[in-house]
């Protein structure tokens, strides 16, 4: 019946499609001809139930309809109401254009529970036991199982006696249950949840009464490195994929992605060996199929307890903290509940700033956290419900892909589908419009193949998102001062990246995409980490509203750079500085910056006559780059050009943001030498071609939803760190009151923007005409000499000395033989440089 039904209502689609395709059609084309029979038999089968539902009630006295009423009662007994109401429901389906109304398996599943039930009725009649022929008869029949239950209780009865015979029906609707859908399995499992969470929480409140009595008491302590904590799955040598079902594992949840550093594991401790022993652990491997989750036993010995700092309990770190039971990883998550700010450890992990006397680094408890932030705030019930509708999707338009598996994250979830034999990729990738019109999704991302597998990811938005919080995720940071929080990936793991690395980062996306708090983050995780000594940056704020607040660390080299022309001017220092630190490396014979500065501490330069000191790492943040562009755009794409050729063995390091990711500012120089790039959401498939070289940054979420794309490796999807205003306010207070700053202005004026020809142009070397000049060539877009000539009276040897002005502005491009030149401002950016050029004139 599944089949046929099924048949049928493919038969109505395509007749609604052709009518809506073809509304000139003749009625006595294939495609009416279908609709009408349909239409027909569904009215027909409707006329029946309700004949049925008549002759049960017993309204008519009619010989027909007696006579049919009696045939039901006496096969179905009490349930023969039932198969009218079965009837008219298989009925709507021929009208209905949705084949997911009544699945096979769910129609398969409720007959089972109806013949058991039917029998039962049958079965449990006084004096059946020892009479079975009586619930055949007609008068008991009718009022019990009927014929069809009570046929079913005489064999079990004269077979296997009423003991047994009671228990097989009600296996039976087991069975059936568990064919709709029901999961004995998610109960057993959430209910082993549920004691070990409330178990968990127990301990917590204990220790938390502990620590209150002991407040007063100063103990440093080392953090347990743990399994959950060290272990790293490298995105570049990913073999295994940690999966989990819905929310299912607290495992999955902390085990770090660490993407740009690839430690060396050590050996795993022994049984009972105390963690702290333990330096390095392997990493835990989850195997998740349709049935649920189940971890690999050989995975389970030795297990650790998860460091308190990433559950977010405030506990008193144990001396020696020992090792937990298996049981503790299979806890799974935490009961879903609104995510509130975890309660912070007394301690946190090691950081490079830690080493430095005389310094403190702010506290971890500055930072607030989400304790859920590695979990999906959908229920199992919603993700499977989900699922079952995706593949009800995709048999729609003719595929016979097979949604297999999904991972939840904070944001979106992953559906693992497996493609049907001889299908292509494109088949599914062009469904990306219609499946999230089906599902009511805001938008859908299809890629392939996931990594590791031969499957295709679909990643359809959550209803409710988890907030990723910047103290959710820095904690897992314990390696080089230029690491820095992302965010959680697609399966909720953090994601730590190394700046030192990269080595240079291109950030882009529309105004609300995220792009200034993710900028942010990666400053204060610099300044969570770091010292002075170890990290000088450099911030520069066209804008002047995004980095006013860090005016007066002691991290910055100068102040908060505002004006364009300065900008251009830092640049050039930068390159200056550049060359000079890798002439220092020569002749110290060192290959970088972390060589020179390890034989600084070690003495190997004491024998010079003025031994050096260690050299701070450069980092050089600009929050807009189309500003600088529009303004000094070939100076400054010289220098970035510059910079990230060769500024990496010298320790320093650009960021680049914008929110105007076109081609006249990310230029191709630009992006061949800076290969790491966030994409955040963009307005056009365009615009995220030009930042990540693919398309998907239109199809992002927004609020800090990101692909990273780092070099050499797949793009990845992060949900990114949020901090707030009053965290910045209360760390860069913290920080202020270490030191004060130590500003070199100098740098921001003692270099010029250079022309064409090599020489030095300030405002103070303009033609007088020149500023005209420039309104005529906007106003009418048209860089011509002889144009210019016409228009300001003036000769043509003039007319070429102002043209080359305007070209070394950035306003005109370069000559093109004998076409006129490209113009490259519009007039409210003619305005912005004009009076950039006052003030530098000013300074």
């Amino acid at each position: 019946m599944p089949s046929k039904r099924r048949s049928n209502v493919a038969n109505a689609r395509a007749g609604k499609q052709g009518r809506s395709l073809r509304g000139n059609e003749p009625l006595n084309s294939p495609c009416a001809h279908s609709a009408q029979v349909n239409d027909i038999i569904g009215v027909v089968l409707i006329a029946l139930s309700v004949a049925m539902i008549i002759a049960l009630t017993g309204v008519s006295q009619a010989p027909v309809t007696q006579a049919t009423g009696e045939f039901l009662r006496l096969c179905f007994g009490a349930g023969a109401l039932l198969c009218p109401l079965a009837l008219l429901v298989f009925a709507v389906t021929f009208f209905v254009d949705d084949d997911s109304l009544i699945s096979g398996h769910v129609a398969a599943g409720l007959a089972l529970i109806v013949l058991a039930m039917l029998s039962l009725l049958s079965l449990i009649w006084p004096g059946a036991e020892a009479s079975p022929d009586i619930i055949l008869a007609p008068a008991i029949a009718a009022v019990r199982g009927g014929y069809v239950g009570g046929g079913i209780a005489w064999i079990l009865l004269k077979s296997v006696g009423f003991g047994v015979g009671a228990v097989l029906p009600v296996c039976m609707a087991v069975v059936g249950l568990v064919v709709c859908g029901f999961s004995i399995s998610g109960v057993v499992a959430k209910m082993k949840r549920h004691r070990i969470a409330t178990e968990a929480q127990k301990r917590a409140e204990g220790l938390q009464a502990e620590q209150l009595q002991n407040e007063d008491d100063e103990i440093t302590a080392e953090v347990p490195r743990d399994a959950a904590a060290a272990a790293t799955t490298f995105l570049g040598a990913r073999k295994t994929s940690v999966l989990r079902r819905g929310s299912t594992d607290a495992a999955s949840q902390n085990a770090p992605t660490e993407l740009l550093r690839r430690d060396k594991l050590a050996e795993p401790a022994k049984a009972g060996q105390d963690v702290s022993s333990a330096t390095e652990m392997p990493t835990m491997l989850l195997h998740s199929d349709a049935k649920g989750v189940k971890q690999d036993e050989a995975c389970l010995k030795p297990s650790v307890t998860i460091p308190d700092f990433l559950k977010g309990q405030k506990e008193q770190a144990p001396a020696q903290p020992k090792a937990e039971p298996a049981s503790t990883h299979e806890s799974g998550a935490l009961p879903k509940k609104k995510a509130k700010p975890a309660i912070k450890a007394s301690f946190a992990p090691r950081r490079p700033g830690d080493a430095v006397e005389g310094y403190e680094l702010p506290p971890f408890s500055m930072l607030s956290s989400n304790p859920h932030s590695s979990k999906t705030a959908s229920s199992d019930e919603e993700l499977a419900s989900t699922m079952r509708r995706l593949q009800a999707t995709l048999e729609e338009f003719g595929l016979t892909s097979k949604v297999v598996n999904y991972v939840a994250g904070p944001l979106v979830t992953t559906f693992q589908v497996e493609m049907g034999e001889g299908e292509r990729v494109n088949k599914i990738v062009n469904l990306e419009d219609d499946i999230a019109l089906t599902l009511a999704a805001e938008s859908v991302r299809i890629f392939a193949p996931i990594p590791g597998t031969s499957r295709v990811g679909i990643e359809i938005p959550n209803k409710r998102r988890e907030n990723v919080h910047l103290g959710d995720v820095l904690p897992y940071a314990k390696g080089g001062p230029l690491e820095f929080a992302v965010g959680r990936d697609s399966e909720g793991r953090p994601v730590i990246a190394d700046l030192a690395k990269m080595p240079h980062m291109l950030v882009a996306g529309a105004t609300g995409s995220g792009k200034s708090v993710m900028i942010n983050s990666l400053i204060m995780s610099i300044l969570m980490r770091d010292t002075p000594k170890q990290v000088r940056l450099i911030l520069v704020d066209p804008k002047r509203v995004e980095f006013s607040g860090y005016n007066g660390l002691p991290h910055l080299y100068v102040p908060v750079v505002t004006e364009p022309r300065q900008a251009a001017s830092a640049l050039q220092w930068a390159v200056s500085e550049m060359e000079r630190r890798l002439k220092v490396f020569e002749r110290a014979g060192a290959r970088n910056i972390g060589a020179y500065n390890e034989m600084c501490v070690s003495g190997k330069l004491s024998k010079m006559d003025n031994p050096p000191e260690p050299m701070p790492f450069m980092v050089i943040i600009i929050d807009e780059l189309s500003d600088l562009m529009m303004v000094a755009g070939k100076d400054v794409e010289a220098s970035i050009v510059r910079i990230a050729q060769l500024a990496r063995a010298a320790g320093i390091h650009l960021v680049l943001a914008t929110q105007r990711p076109s081609a006249d500012v990310v230029t191709g120089l630009i992006k061949s030498n800076i290969e790491t790039r966030i994409a955040l959401s963009v307005a056009s498939s365009t615009d995220s071609r030009v930042i990540i070289d693919q398309t998907g940054a239109q199809r992002l979420l927004g609020n800090g939803d990101m692909l990273f794309k780092y070099r050499g490796h797949r793009t990845r999807r992060v949900l990114g760190c949020y901090v707030s205003d009053e965290e910045i306010e209360s760390v860069v207070d913290f920080v202020r009151s270490q030191g004060n700053p130590d500003y070199h202005e100098e740098i921001l004026t003692q270099v010029t923007p250079n022309a064409p020809d090599g020489k030095q142009a300030g405002a103070e070397d303009d033609d007088p005409l020149v500023w005209e000049a420039a309104q005529i060539v906007v106003e009418s877009r048209l860089g011509s000499t002889s144009s210019l000539q016409r228009r300001l009276k003036v000769g043509y040897a003039r007319a070429g000395r102002i043209m080359d002005m305007l070209e070394a502005k950035g306003i005109v491009g370069p000559p093109d033989g004998s076409k006129p030149r490209e113009v490259l401002l519009d007039e409210s950016g003619l305005e912005q440089l004009r009076s950039a050029e006052e003030k530098y004139r000013e300074v």
